[in-house]
């Protein structure tokens, strides 16, 4: 699949200068864009930052017979998308959106804190691994999950640098 190999060529470039891949949009017009975070989280992506990216796949996309009219690098912002195992370690304890697959009671998005998923009666780590803790104005409650049964997830804009909420 073409949105695949762009991510593979992309990925494999990012890695080698010190970023993360965190996001590719193919836009049918031509656009690509491309949202990067530094791999081992010390500081916040700059402008410097994506204009060396960009310069280097202005280079070697061509190379890679990757076709576009215009390309966007960018942070992922602070309503980032969480598409990765990672993610979802990294920004545990912050609010979150996320949306189901199949809808549960007939609804498909839930906004919450992120939480580990709590530890079953004998001891073992539950199979869901996440849970969603959801607050309104009748209850409290939690609800377990697995990444694999989310269509999407992203973080609810509240700022935060280097993986931790300002104070």
């Amino acid at each position: 699949m073409l949105l695949d190999r762009w991510e593979n060529v992309v990925s494999d470039i990012a890695v080698g200068m010190g970023y993360e891949l965190i996001d590719l949009e193919l836009d049918e017009s031509g656009l690509v864009r491309i949202f990067i975070d530094i791999v081992d989280n010390t500081r916040d992506v700059s402008v410097k930052d994506c204009e060396l990216l960009t310069r280097q796949l202005l280079y070697q996309l061509p190379v890679e017979n990757l076709a576009f009219e215009r390309l966007e690098v960018s942070s992922p912002g602070i309503d980032r998308k969480l598409t990765k195992e990672s993610h979802f370690e990294r920004f545990m304890g912050s609010r979150v959106q996320i949306s189901f697959k199949e809808s549960i009671d007939n609804i498909k998005n839930f906004e919450g804190i992120l939480r580990k998923n709590e530890v079953g009666g004998d001891g073992d780590v539950l199979e869901t691994g996440y849970a969603l803790e959801l607050s309104d104005s009748k209850r409290n409650s939690t609800l377990s999950f697995s990444l694999r049964e989310l269509s999407s997830a992203r973080l609810v804009g509240e700022t935060f640098s280097k993986g931790r909420k300002h104070e």
